[in-house]
């Protein structure tokens, strides 16, 4: 018992240390840090290239300084403008002493002597300090680059200076107004007589929106990966000296897939039994077990299960991600929320895309690609650091009779004034229960056709395509630099990032129309219109047109593949089952569709080799058009289409 005791109390500590990290004044920081570091570097660096270091250096630290005193944004305001005065002195004095004198350490000292008696003078002292590290950045940097003229030197260093107060106080600015709307969205829907909200009904609050964005970190991640790893196998080539066969770039791109397979299986059977709140903290941190394990194993046997361990975590969080979105949110809310989880996919493919871009390009070779991991392990801090801030799933609590933990959970989430709705008929109601027989009951066949099918069809083109699409870029010629070097990888990563972009407008679209259109219709002329892209694109390869239709091709394929199949594939399972069903039917849909997924990612290098880009552009248009057929053929079978009949059924 003291042992428990004593692991339980070290876990209360750990936890309550974890939960007092702020995420986003932690991002907003690192932020401020980048736009600091990049005025530095490529602002001045444009003037004089050789300080550009000293002078990341100062904007850097002139940010923090700024950052550092406590008081709103409005008390910030004078200190902030007597720094960038003291600052303005301390280059004045610097500049005067190097036009007369040269550089010595007596001289230095004298200057910071008069420059501090200065700001004294004028009671700027406390609030100046960043002065004085102006002035010596100034004389030493006339120094390391002799020929910077004094005039030039101070500028530069002042207007740097001065760049990183300025961001400083942005972020101040944007720290308090986040807390500001953050307090109002804590207490909307609030009644002035103190009677409590019905959280089915209530308006949304900030308890919402964190939900669903802790929620979606999950979706991003995995995206994010898969793109990644298209970024990868292309690095490994060229590091390698000699090409991985086909069949190895197929294993190693279908790990992860098939991790995510095996993980939200596993993770979710024992989510059931043990609570959600456990594996919804285990997964990212699965994850980041696995991105230091591939940035640390130098093999390919490590990557392989490295990836696996990635997607293991991966598929956990999509387990339970959607469970939590559709307890929490008010009933008019479950259908779109959900969707947005998925539709933030998109995100992670375009982060990473870009990231991977600018890396490749500016800091490293071909060899260092493993480093390319750290951004998936920081990916899984964020998430683990968010879910430190969550409850258990107060559905789960419901149907196993926990009554009073329930209520607290919801009260947690989302405010003390909110009372539990339709989940609180839970511990009164048995849990349907489904088996593999009952599932494969003749009724319920077109029902798996239709959702499981289309799903594996959309998850072969949506990763098929996605994973490798850096490779199909550059083996089509786009892109800058000679043919497999890291300028042209790097070159068809960023254009791999502006294609991601139609994949977030195809997700919006989608979205837009999910609440008015049928699914039949959006997912079939989805599919339809994502084989009109594929075409394009195959017909801008084979008669050699214009660069601008072949990416115009991708732009249509990406857009409608995702405003249809790829967001409609990851409702309609919860449209068209019964609740006895639905648990193993969005089950066997969903496992359908990764399933397709690691089939493709398997067989696109196969299909390369065996017939270019002519034989996957064409499997991957036939598919599409399977997909469409299957929608239409057996969607009138299991969904009405007729106007009128078919209504969004928003109370499931």
């Amino acid at each position: 018992m003291g042992e428990k005791h004593l692991i339980s109390r070290l876990y209360a500590i750990l936890s309550a240390a974890i939960g007092r990290v702020q995420i986003f004044v932690v991002l907003l920081s690192c932020v401020g840090i980048l736009l600091s570091y990049l005025v530095g570097v490529y602002a001045s660096g444009s003037f004089h290239a050789a300080s550009r270091w000293l002078g990341a250096m100062l904007a850097c630290t002139s940010l923090v300084t700024v950052m550092q005193p406590t008081g709103s944004y409005h008390d910030m305001v004078r200190p902030a403008v007597m720094r960038v005065v003291g600052t303005f002195l301390g280059a004045l004095i610097s500049y005067i002493y190097l036009k007369y004198l040269p550089f010595s350490v007596v001289g230095m000292l004298l200057a910071v002597f008069v420059l501090e008696s200065i700001c004294m003078m004028l009671n700027i002292y406390k609030e100046s300090r960043i002065a004085t590290i102006t002035l010596v950045i100034i004389m030493l940097a006339s120094q390391i680059a002799d020929e910077l003229p004094p005039a030039v030197n101070a500028s530069l260093r002042f207007f740097e200076s001065a760049v990183g107060v300025g961001v400083g106080l942005l972020l101040k600015w944007s720290i308090e107004k986040w807390q500001e709307w953050r307090q109002r969205l804590l207490h909307m829907g609030r009644k002035d007589d103190g009677q409590s909200v019905d959280m089915d009904t209530m308006p949304l609050r900030w308890g919402h929106l964190r939900v669903v964005i802790t929620a979606s970190l999950g979706q991003l991640t995995g995206a994010g990966l898969s793109t990644l790893i298209g970024v990868v196998l292309p690095l490994m080539q060229v590091a390698a000296g000699s090409h991985l066969t086909s069949l190895e770039q197929g294993v190693l791109a279908s790990m992860s897939l098939v991790g995510i397979i095996v993980g939200s299986v596993v993770i979710g059977a024992l989510s059931d039994r043990h609570g959600y709140l456990l594996y919804f903290r285990l997964s990212p941190a699965i994850i980041l077990l696995g991105a230091v394990m591939a940035m640390l194993l130098h093999s390919t046997v490590g990557l392989a299960l490295s990836l696996f361990v990635m997607g293991f975590g991966v598929g956990g969080g999509y387990s339970l991600d959607s469970d939590y979105i559709s307890e929490i949110m008010p009933r008019r809310w479950r259908l779109f929320m959900v969707g947005v989880a998925k539709a933030s996919s998109a995100v992670g493919n375009i982060i990473i895309a870009f990231a991977c871009a600018y890396i490749i390009s500016q800091h490293m070779d071909s060899t260092h690609w493993r480093g390319l991991f750290f951004l998936i392990a920081i990916m899984a801090v964020i998430m683990l650091l968010s879910s430190v801030r969550f409850a258990q799933s107060p559905g789960f609590l419901m149907a196993h009779g926990r009554i009073e933990e329930a209520e607290r959970a919801v009260r947690y989430f989302l405010g003390s004034d909110v009372a539990m709705g339709e989940l609180s008929t839970r511990a009164d109601t048995p849990l349907p229960s489904s088996s593999d027989e009952s599932l494969l009951r003749r009724e319920n066949i077109p029902k798996i056709i239709f959702s499981g099918l289309p799903w594996a069809c959309e998850g072969f083109a949506v990763y098929g395509v996605g994973v490798f699409l850096p490779v199909l870029l550059m083996a089509m010629g786009l892109g800058r630099g000679a043919s497999g070097g890291i300028e042209h990888i790097a070159s068809s990563v960023t254009l791999s990032g502006y294609v991601n972009i139609f994949v977030a407008i195809g997700f919006a679209l989608g979205l837009a129309f999910i609440r008015h259109n049928r699914p039949v219709r959006q997912q079939t002329w989805g599919f339809v219109l994502a084989a009109a892209g594929l075409a394009t694109i195959l017909a801008g390869y084979l008669l050699h047109l214009g660069h601008w239709i072949i990416l115009a091709g991708f732009a249509i394929f990406e857009l409608f593949l995702n405003a249809g199949p790829h967001l409609m594939t990851f409702v309609i399972p919860q449209q068209i089952y019964p609740i006895s069903d639905r648990g193993a039917g969005s089950g066997v849909a969903a496992a359908s569709g990764k399933v397709g997924a690691a089939i493709g990612v398997f067989l696109v290098p196969l299909l390369m080799r065996w017939g270019g880009l002519t034989l996957t552009l064409a499997v991957v248009l036939a598919l599409q058009l399977l997909g469409a057929a299957v929608t239409s053929l057996f969607g009138a079978k299991v969904m009405p289409t007729a106007e009128g009949e078919y209504e969004w059924r928003h109370d499931r």
